[in-house]
């Protein structure tokens, strides 16, 4: 398995985004917010922890996503869980 920079990281997270939950692509930015910028509910960040586990392959508790608040801090922790 290649390991993916953070740029590739971001791209495919955004894909995600603007495919299951109809966000426009311009206004994902690494320093956008899943609950302010985005208005996600917990609900949809549940099922953005799906999208993340299946694109991904990474299985990690809810719990580590809850400070992940800004797209930045939930691609650098992709990177780690796929790294190693």
């Amino acid at each position: 398995m290649s390991t993916q920079s953070e740029d590739e990281i971001f791209g495919q997270v955004r894909d995600i985004l603007t495919a299951n939950f109809n966000l426009p692509a311009d206004k994902i930015t690494p320093q956008a917010t899943f609950r302010g910028n985005f208005g996600m509910d917990s609900l949809d960040i549940v099922d953005l922890v799906f999208f993340l586990q299946k694109t991904f392959g990474v299985s990690a508790d809810l719990d580590e996503y809850r400070e992940l608040h800004t797209m930045q801090k939930l691609v650098r922790f992709i990177g780690q869980k796929t790294t190693g």
